[in-house]
This record gives C-alpha cells, structure tokens and sequence, in this order.
C-alpha cells in the first residue's frame, strides 16, 4: 500500500459521520445488542458495524457499500438518520 492509498483512507472520517455513529451506537446498546448480534441478523461484517458506529467509512470498498450499509442498519436500529456523504465532501 502506498502512501496516497493510506491517506485517502484516512480521509473518510469526519466529525459529522463520528456524532451519527454515536447515534448508532447508543441506540445498540440501548437495545442491550453486541455489535456481533446485529452483524448476525442483518448479515452484515461485523466489522463494517463497527466502522459506521465508529464513523470512519474507511473500511468499506466502495461508496456504495457504505450507504448500503448504513441504510441496512439503520433500518434494523428504527433510525431516521440520512447518510453523511463524506466520499463527496472533499
């Protein structure tokens, strides 16, 4: 991996997309649910999980993995929650 590679995964964390995935993330837990449960029912990478509640979209492929994902959960959560797009805020 190059370092150009490396940078531009860092970039895909904001402050914005880090307060939606506390959002994320207390509603989880408020349901008394590990981040490995919901990977479970929704089939989904646990790891992705915890990339949205950690708000950092660097783990996912590609920009339509992360709304995909993030969509998926939210519904699962019951949350009203809009996708930050962070792939185009630069």
């Amino acid at each position: 991996m190059q370092i150009s590679e490396i940078a531009t995964k860092n970039c895909l964390r904001s402050a914005h997309t880090c307060k939606i995935g506390k959002v994320f993330k207390e509603r989880r837990q408020l349901l008394s649910l590990s981040e490995s449960q919901v990977a479970s029912e929704i089939f989904v990478n646990v790891n992705y999980i915890k990339g949205i509640e950690h708000g950092d979209y660097s783990i996912f492929p590609a920009r339509i993995f992360a709304l995909q994902y993030f969509k998926k959960y939210a519904n699962f959560l019951n949350l009203k929650l809009d996708f930050f797009d962070i792939y185009n805020s630069h």
